[in-house]
């Protein structure tokens, strides 16, 4: 059947009468419906001039509504239906038993106009469970199509993306479309873990692709292919880079207890199995593969073997009123195709206050008896002390490595206002280990204080913000970065550009260099 939608009114009064103050109302099975003017021919009751109906998770217009009392069926053309997160249009629907069923479906999530929207055979909308089902449906971006799906299930009070496989189940951030654009180090762009429609998007499987050019430009440009795949507790990945210097590639294959690994730039690969069993409080996870490391990155380390273990751990938690205590001891036990045996054990305490303030202390520790072979077992030696505050715009961090006698402390204070956050963020370190001074020496204090102002979220349409920051190393008496972001909403999307410099690294991993990154989001 061809979709018939291109002739609906899509326009819809911007501030509607609510059904409960149009000029004549039922009360109905499916809702209380309304118009201003009503009309019976038998015992169907005609509601024309307006007419609407509301019920448990949308509102629907329409020119006119049928209700026949004797079938309790609700009919309508040329509806439009409004949810929280959809603006849906449709040929002509039908309401019984608190189920809409329409066809010639149009439905967007754009708070005006449809640059973004789904076009579809047929509609069916549980009203009580929330649950919307689509038949033969396709996605389409500025009428450019993207997928196709045989039968795809949304949830009316949720974004888009969540029933797109776009983000996480309940995830909190802006749906960023999975297409990257930026210069770092050389021009990076294409898709990044992209959803691959699996022909029913019934929620049971997800498949994603990856397919970017990174650095290029630069004397490292890389190629990098990926494809991931998930399926309950059944999931697997592989991902090639195509560098001037050869290939490589990393990977996994898991099937609830077994799994394979891979990492050919680390030399590491295992194959073996490990489960979890809960016992109480206690959690017990056996575990034994084959496996081959590099334990400094090099073939000259490299390390090939059996091993065979478990790991103990122990959960004990305690709440009274807004203070709360946790810990969390463990030990591992393995031993290996050699004369020598792993143990290492450790743990974690945290104490945590939550009430006109918040504040948190924790320990963590971990003692190994021997060095372990594997990275899969490894537990690596620490000692830290941390601790954090937060009351009003006020945020204090702080940390100390017993074993690198390293101390770190960030001191954040924020300014709210109508119109946004104006912060400022004191980060220092003493006895830091790593380089990041430009003549290759260790860098062993860091203070750096950095300015910045956050916007408040973009609510309105055709609306612009800046997001700006600036950093100053007051050590070396200059400017550590400096950036900002650009956003402007429109009907459908936010668009982001963005540019950051890094001029006074401030840790190991940083690089001096400008960055630039181009984003979209779904409104």
């Amino acid at each position: 059947m061809t979709l018939l939608v291109t002739s609906l009114a899509w326009a819809t009064p911007s501030n509607p009468t609510p059904c409960a103050e149009q000029p004549y109302t039922l009360e109905t099975p499916e809702g209380l419906a309304g118009g201003g003017n009503l009309e019976f021919d038998g015992e169907v009751a005609i509601f024309s001039d307006g007419a609407c109906l509301e019920t448990q998770g949308l509102r629907l217009q329409a020119p006119s509504l049928r209700y026949d009392q004797a079938s309790g069926e609700l009919t309508a053309p040329q509806i439009a239906v409004e949810t929280p997160r959809y603006r849906i249009w449709a040929e002509e629907g039908r309401i019984k038993d608190q189920v809409l069923q329409a066809r010639g479906i149009r439905a967007t999530t754009c708070r005006c106009g449809d640059n973004l929207r789904l076009l579809s055979e047929t509609l069916r909308f549980d009203t009580q469970s929330g649950e919307m089902v689509l038949e033969e449906s396709r996605l389409e971006v500025y009428e450019f199509g993207l997928a196709r799906f045989g039968e795809l299930r949304l949830d009316p009070n949720q974004p888009l993306g969540e029933s797109l496989g776009l983000t996480p189940t309940g995830a909190e951030a802006p749906l960023a479309l999975p297409v990257r654009f930026d210069f770092d180090q050389g021009l990076n762009v294409g898709l990044s873990e992209f959803p691959l429609p699996d022909g029913t998007r019934s929620g049971r499987f997800s498949t994603r692709l990856t397919l970017l050019g990174l650095r290029l430009g630069s004397p490292d440009p890389i190629l990098r292919l990926g494809l991931a795949t998930q399926e309950k507790n059944r999931r697997a990945s592989l991902q090639l880079d195509r560098k001037p210097s050869g290939f490589a590639s990393r990977g996994e294959v898991v099937d609830g207890p077994l799994f394979f690994v891979h990492d050919s730039e680390r030399g590491r690969y295992a194959f073996g199995l490990q489960q979890a069993f809960a016992l109480g409080r206690f959690t017990l996870v056996p575990y034994a593969w084959a496996a081959q490391d590099w334990r400094d990155g090099t073939p000259a380390t490299q390390e090939q073997g059996l091993a065979a273990g478990a790991e103990l751990r122990y959960a004990f938690e305690v709440q009274e009123g807004p203070f709360r205590f946790r810990l969390e001891p463990f030990g591992v036990l393995g031993f290996y195709n050699q004369p020598q045996q792993y143990l290492a054990y450790g743990g974690q305490a945290e104490g945590r206050y939550e009430g006109d303030f918040t504040l948190r202390v924790g320990y963590t520790w971990a003692i190994e008896s021997t060095p372990g072979r594997f990275w899969l077992e490894r537990r690596e030696a620490t000692q830290k002390l941390s601790a954090s505050l937060r009351f009003q715009g006020l945020g204090l961090e702080a940390q100390h490595d017993f074993l690198k006698a390293q101390t770190e402390a960030s001191l954040r204070v924020g300014f709210e206002q109508d119109y946004g956050e104006v912060w400022a963020q004191l980060h220092t370190c003493w006895s830091c280990v790593g380089k990041t001074l430009s003549n290759g020496r260790d860098d062993w204090e860091r203070r750096e204080l950095v300015l910045g102002f956050t916007p408040v979220p973009l609510s309105c349409t055709y609306d612009l913000n800046l997001t700006p920051f600036l950093g100053y190393d007051l050590l070396r008496q200059g400017v550590s970065r400096w950036g900002f972001e650009l956003r402007y909403a429109d009907c459908c999307f936010i668009w982001r550009l963005g540019y950051q410099e890094i001029r006074l690294a401030q840790h190991p991993g940083e690089a001096a260099n400008g960055k630039l990154t181009f984003g979209l989001e779904i409104r």
